[in-house]
């Protein structure tokens, strides 16, 4: 994380070669975590200073010995894909082919790379693109690409959009200078390159590269600048919007990977004999789809209803990849005696809704991704496991006949339920449950309708409407159930009575989800009765905004509710007939202006708070209102969301472990991996519970080490729509309606 160098950065995806098959799928590391082998750390095999194929070479570890490491042997990368050269000043060429690669593995300058990294052609060439591996583009650093100015002033800019395997893409430059170009699916990792045109005459693309957002295309573009001659002065290194949409990105993923197959914590899948029989008849065909021979993770501990909160400590040492590539499972269980044991609305929906947001977003990205990480039997996977949870908690998972988290027969959520002692805990309806269900299954609800890959394969288990087929054969299909439980929740919760039983906050989390669910209604009718309670929500929350945009009655952390307001109001604002911008965009000036602590560089819990308490709640609520802030105003927020990521996250601990992809061991805030994340064997790569920040004492304490379900998938779904993994990763940004058709 953070202000990574070239090498670091461009090693992430050491994970796609066959040794670790799974690693952008957030499900394994890219290396040995414990340094026991291929890790980043000490260890022998092809890590960071071992003595095999990693970094180090077989030398000292920094270049200079004779391994097959960055060095190259002699300390240069002279000549290594992604770090060579074609022509020269005078040996201008009268064309040139640049090869886009992913390569099996590091050679030195990356392993998603352009080859000659260097071109130097005469004035009016044409410089032509061959895609051979993987999926990459050709895009200059211009404005037309909402990227600075990197290319001679005057000059076209150029994108070929992301290309696959045998495609190409040609551009003349008539305009002598330097043009600075990068891969869009790839430039977190420094996958960039430089076309010389005629010379190098100073202009935008010989500046010192101060105003590349990402650290690693920055520290690229500054390499291959000194390659070709050209004197530039270094930049500083910053930690930037790219870099904090990056770790955000890894984060988000470590979390639901861990929760859904990793943890063991919550009710297993399969549960029972049927469940076995479920599970074997549809593994074949979910692997036969993928073009892939068995699952990525050996052992996996697969959950479709989540626990509340666990202890993220490992019980033994972790296995984070066995002899088969793979991690093995059985060794990162959690202890079950320190779990909840008990299962709520809110920590089933979080998680699910994180499952279903990868399996689109694993297929918006099948053609990039390698088929050896199986994208493909994942999206299968994710969505499986959402639709037997929701098979269990609203049709027949309870001991009285009905859904384990329903009362009776309605589509009202009681609020926590203990499966092994098929005991309900606490049947108190609350808003805020309701508002993740409803959410959770809007998302759910646009997956089935529009035809998404992991839900028509290998065949649904619920039917999209009460009209179509499925394996199970409820009386109400996905649509019905999102319908009813929409129409349930805005018949029992009234506007007012939000506020008064939870806070503020609850409502615009509440505003939130029904502006999502609006696309999705079944009917007209069900559409305008959305638009009808949004309005009614949005007036009461309005009833409660001060003059100068403060948010009133809400939570304890008033940063987060000014973000979940923010956001609500703006996602409700989506809906035809409904606009409340102009007040969010008040909430979000007291957010952003007077709650923000630019000495820390985090937001105050409230104005002269000399004590920051935080939760990956209140991250998630802020983290929503800044990518609203983002995503749909258009509000200068960047700069400011880096700080606090990198601060409050990063320094400050919320996220209390990486694994290898998101890791820099130079980083200013690195945080430790797995194994060395305290205790006898280590912790996952998961969010802490609570932290803490004392203004006088400039410090951050952890404060609750428990895993919050609930709260941390909550961030992890918000972290996923504001991420960024090669430009705008997410399709839609969370947006409602966004993401309903695959792309």
């Amino acid at each position: 994380m953070s202000n990574r160098s070239l090498r670091d950065r461009r090693t992430v995806l050491q994970a796609l070669g066959a040794g670790s098959l799974v690693a952008l799928a957030g499900c394994s590391d890219s290396d040995d975590d414990d340094g026991n082998g291929n890790g980043n750390d000490n260890g022998n095999g092809n890590g960071g200073n071992g003595n095999g194929n990693g970094n180090g070479g077989n030398g000292d570890g920094n270049g200079n010995g004779n391994g097959n490491g960055n060095g190259n042997g002699n300390g240069s990368m002279e000549g290594v894909p992604g770090a060579d050269v074609l022509g020269g000043p005078d040996d201008l060429q009268s064309s040139a082919t640049v090869e886009a690669l992913s390569l099996d593995s590091d050679q030195g300058a990356g392993q998603n790379v352009f080859s000659p990294a260097v071109v130097w052609v005469e004035q009016g060439a044409t410089v032509t693109w061959e895609n051979v591996s993987g999926s990459h583009s050709a895009t200059s650093y211009h404005p037309n690409n909402d990227r600075p100015l990197r290319i001679p002033e005057g000059a076209s800019s150029f994108n070929s959009g992301v290309m696959t395997e045998g495609d190409t893409h040609d551009h003349t430059s008539d305009e002598p200078g330097v043009y600075n170009y990068y891969c869009n699916p790839h430039e977190g990792l420094g996958m960039v390159g430089l076309v010389v045109v005629s010379e190098a005459a100073p202009g935008p693309g010989t500046e010192p590269v101060e105003d590349v957002d990402s650290g690693a295309a920055a520290d690229g573009l500054t390499s291959l600048l000194d390659l070709a001659g050209i004197d530039v002065e270094p930049a500083e290194s910053t930690y930037g919007w790219t870099d904090a949409t990056w770790d955000s990105y890894w984060y988000s993923l470590y979390n639901m990977s861990t929760n859904i197959a990793m943890a063991g914590n919550g009710v297993p899948f399969p549960l029972n004999d049927q469940m076995a029989q479920l599970r074997d008849q549809r593994l074949p065909a979910m692997l036969e789809n993928a073009d892939t021979d068995r699952p990525p993770v050996n052992n996996p501990n697969l959950t479709f209803a989540a626990f509340t909160s666990g202890d993220p400590s490992f019980t033994q040492q972790p296995v984070l990849e066995d002899d088969t590539g793979r991690p093995d499972a059985s060794t990162l269980a959690w202890d079950p005696e320190a779990s909840s044991g008990v299962v709520s609305p809110s920590s089933l929906a979080w998680t699910h809704l994180k499952g279903v947001t990868w399996a689109k977003n694993f297929q918006k990205h099948f053609d990039a991704l390698p088929t050896a990480m199986a994208p493909k039997f994942r999206a299968q996977l994710l969505t499986t496991l959402a639709q037997v949870g929701i098979n269990a908690a609203i049709l027949v998972g309870g001991s009285r006949g009905n859904g384990a988290l329903t009362h009776g027969d309605s589509f009202e959520f009681l609020s926590e339920y203990r499966p092994a002692a098929s005991r309900i805990e606490d049947e108190t309806r609350r808003p805020h449950h309701h508002a993740a269900m409803l959410w959770f299954l809007g998302d759910m609800t646009s997956l089935a309708r529009n035809g998404w890959f992991g839900y028509v394969n290998p065949v649904p288990l619920l039917p999209k409407d009460a009209d179509s087929e499925a394996v199970f054969d409820p009386p109400v299909g996905i649509q019905e159930i999102t319908d009813g439980v929409a129409q349930a929740t805005m018949g029992l919760f009234d506007p007012a009575d939000v506020v008064e039983q939870e806070s503020t906050r609850s409502a615009g989390l509440l505003l939130a989800a029904v502006g999502y669910y609006g696309p999705q209604a079944g009917n007209d009718d069900a559409h305008a009765a959305a638009v009808e309670y949004a309005n009614g929500l949005a007036e009461e929350i309005e009833g409660h905004v001060a003059d100068d945009g403060r948010v009133e009655n809400g939570a304890a952390n008033q940063a987060a509710t000014q973000g979940i307001v923010a956001q609500g109001l703006v996602w409700a604002s989506e809906l035809d007939g409904v606009d409340y911008t102009d007040t969010a965009e008040d909430v979000l000036g007291y957010l952003l202006e007077d709650l923000w602590d630019d000495d820390a560089g985090t937001f105050a819990t409230g104005v002269g708070d000399d004590t920051y308490t935080i939760t990956p709640q209140d991250a998630g609520d802020i983290t929503g209102g800044i990518n609203a802030a983002d995503a749909v105003l258009g509000m200068d927020v960047k700069e400011q969301y880096a700080r606090y990521f990198d601060q409050t996250v990063n320094r400050g601990r919320l996220q209390r472990a990486e694994r290898t992809p998101s890791r820099d061991g130079s980083a200013e805030h690195t945080l430790p991996l797995p194994p060395m994340a305290g205790g006898e064997h280590g912790q996952a790569a998961v969010y802490n519970a609570e932290i803490e920040y004392d203004t006088g004492a400039d410090e951050w304490t952890v404060t609750d080490d428990s895993f919050d379900t609930e709260a941390s998938l909550y961030l992890a779904n918000q972290e996923i729509w504001i991420s960024q993994w090669g430009g705008d990763f997410y399709q839609g940004r969370g947006v409602p309606g966004g993401s309903d058709t695959p792309e």
